[in-house]
């Protein structure tokens, strides 16, 4: 019997996670359950060709390449990231502070580990509750920790003193309250009430050379009305080519249907303001994160054509751009796999540690 670093167990996870999370509930995914892809046999590894039965009929691109979702998120993501360090650099509070040269939504508040801050300084919650209810313009408001795919991120609606803080009671700690970003008219007018973003990955090579991956960017609108760019929740995403053209074919997660941006939009031959300049950034903040060799960012572009950080991910998802483009990493693929055979599994990555902490006290301070 063939003895593969990842187990059954491990193995029919990652079935378990991509029929629950990609796959159309109709695919007949047992068609090549049991095939055994070659190259990833002969590193050691047990993965079902299932994976190129889907993504090839989406992408037309048959490949054994294909990463399953044990292998990336058990090994792939423990040997080019330090997991135990992600959480703490996955604040969305100390961002200003990591990429103080970046532009970034212009906060108003934030609520770190419970207490206030104001341009640095820590404030009371009166005045934090004054900031809001006092500031000029549309704002949002969202989780800073332990959160993903747009989740609690909402537009602050009253700003009655009393219903400031009984939203900031809502939201307990670990929040952030901004500007909403006015976005360059050329990706609002894909969807114009969500924030349009782009996710892009960059990986840093065992020599210490940065790279930007391509094939693998992607936009990302809202649906109809929305105010997140998730893909998941009714938006759509498309690939954005090497000179920044946006493709006109539009994917989702649980389809097999490939949609039209020009259809859906009535937007077409759409180019990402400034693409180089997004990219040259993107290489930049990674040099600042020297535990992290694999990130994905999520970006998109101001009127000005500057670049604007919306946050970044040190275990971004890889079902998507596989969907799009093939096999994740491409060329570099041999070296993280090689990475990823020295890898122990001990525990599944994305576990939660939520600590809870009742804040409704909060709606009774002075």
């Amino acid at each position: 019997m063939v003895q593969y670093i990842n187990t059954n167990k491990e193995f029919h996870w990652g079935d378990w996670y991509f029929k629950s999370h990609v796959m159309p509930a109709d695919f007949d995914y047992k068609a090549h359950k049991k095939e055994l892809s070659p190259y990833y046999e002969q590193r050691g590894f047990k993965v079902s060709m299932m994976f190129d039965d889907y993504f090839s009929r989406l992408n037309g691109i048959h490949s054994d390449r294909y990463l399953s979702m044990d292998l990336y998120y058990f090994f792939v993501i423990p040997a080019l990231n330090r997991h135990d360090f992600k959480d703490a650099y996955l604040d969305k509070n100390i961002y200003s502070e990591l990429f103080p040269s970046v532009k970034q939504p212009v906060s108003i508040v934030k609520n770190i580990h419970g207490h206030f801050y104001r341009d640095g300084e820590e404030i009371s919650l009166d005045e934090a509750v004054a900031a809001v209810a006092h500031a000029q313009g549309e704002l949002m408001i969202k989780p800073t920790v332990e959160t993903c795919n747009g989740e609690g991120v909402e537009q602050v609606k009253d700003f009655d003193p009393m219903a400031v803080k009984a939203l900031f009671a809502q939201y307990g700690i670990n929040f952030i309250v901004q500007e909403k970003v006015k976005q360059h008219p050329d990706l609002q007018r894909v969807n114009p009430t969500s924030l349009n973003s782009m996710r892009l990955y960059t990986y840093r090579r065992l020599d210490g050379s940065y790279h930007f991956l391509y094939p693998y960017a992607h936009m990302r609108f809202g649906g109809k009305n929305a105010i997140k760019d998730n893909v998941s929740q009714g938006g759509g995403t498309c690939l954005i080519h090497a000179d920044g053209r946006v493709d006109d074919r539009v994917y989702r997660f649980k389809s097999m249907e490939v949609s039209s941006l020009k259809r859906e939009t009535g937007v077409e031959n759409l180019v990402i303001p400034c693409y180089q300049a997004v990219i040259d950034t993107l290489i930049a903040m990674h040099k600042r994160l020297p535990y992290f060799d694999f990130v994905g960012w999520d970006v998109t572009v101001l009127p000005s054509g500057e670049p604007l950080l919306i946050e970044f991910n040190l275990v971004p998802s890889v079902e998507g751009p596989q969907m799009m483009a093939g096999p994740m990493f491409g060329e570099f693929l041999d070296e993280v796999i090689q990475r990823a055979a020295q890898v122990e599994c001990v525990k599944m990555q994305t576990f939660k540690k939520t600590f809870d902490k009742d804040m409704s006290f909060l709606l009774h301070m002075q």
